[in-house]
Order: structure tokens, then sequence, then C-alpha cells
């Protein structure tokens, strides 16, 4: 019985441990307490349920949407501008037929055999697998401290 409770006992524990990882925008509010308590009521409300608005400060958008993974600096009508980019990735399913020539292990009845080795062959190979391709999902344009502009994919 207390051997299993040594298999166990660490599968428990880091589930518990993956499980109080905190993410969003609450985990993020309690770590910059000082930044959240600058904002006004209603941007508070905003950040809390992680949306944005027009007019918000850097501040509030790192609270609400979290870091950017790209920042891009311009200029219009000459006063600078910064950009947000925020990434995610999805899923895409994919498959290949191709036909090449390949050293294939020959077996015998141990496995590779250890006198023939590999020998050379050609063949028809159909591969299937997924990819993740990231895109921009949000981003956020800047005018001095402020949200001038926003998007999101739906």
């Amino acid at each position: 019985m207390a051997r299993k409770l040594y298999y166990i006992l660490p599968v428990l524990l880091l589930t518990l441990v993956v499980c109080s990882c905190q993410t969003g925008p609450q985990a993020r509010i309690e770590h910059n307490p000082a930044m959240y308590n600058r904002l006004s009521a209603k941007d508070k409300e905003l950040v809390a349920r992680g949306d944005i608005r027009e007019g918000i400060s850097k501040d509030a958008v790192y609270l609400s949407w979290g870091p950017p993974a790209m920042v891009r600096e311009g200029s219009s009508g000459g006063s600078a501008t910064e950009a947000w980019a925020y990434m995610t990735s999805a899923p895409i399913p994919t498959s290949s037929l191709s036909y090449a020539n390949v050293y294939r292990p020959y077996y015998g009845r141990y496995g590779v055999h250890p006198r023939y080795g590999y020998s050379r062959g050609s063949g028809w190979a159909l591969e299937t697998g997924t990819d993740f391709v990231r895109y921009v999902n949000k981003t956020v344009k800047f005018s001095g401290n402020r949200v001038v502009s926003w998007e999101r994919v739906r």
C-alpha cells in the first residue's frame, strides 16, 4: 500500500501545481494591483471581463489582454503610433503523398538483421499529421498612451 502511495503522490502534486496556475486578466490584476487601481471604475469592469475600448490606456490593455506577441512602431499625422499584435494558433490537418528511394531496415526474426542491415528500396509513402499555424487574432493601435482603434477575430 505504501508503495502505491509513492507513485500516486507525485502525480497528485503535479496535478495540483498545474491546476493552480492562473492565466488571464484576474492573474494579471493580482500581480499588478497598483496598475489596476489607477484605472477608472468603468475601465476596471472592462479589464476584469477581458475587454477593451477606445480611449483606455496601455496599462488597461496589458491587464486585459496580456503582453503582446509583436509591437510595431510608426507615425500618423506627425505623431508617434504604436500597434500591439496578439497571436494564437490553429490546428491544420496535413497529408502528403510521395515516392522516394529510401533505405529500409531488413527485418529478420529479431528486428534489424545483423548481417544484412538496411536495404535500398523505393516506394510510395502517405504521411498525415497536424501542423499548428500561428496567426494574428487581435491588434490594438495606440496614439500616445491611449487606444485609438482595435480589432479581433471572432
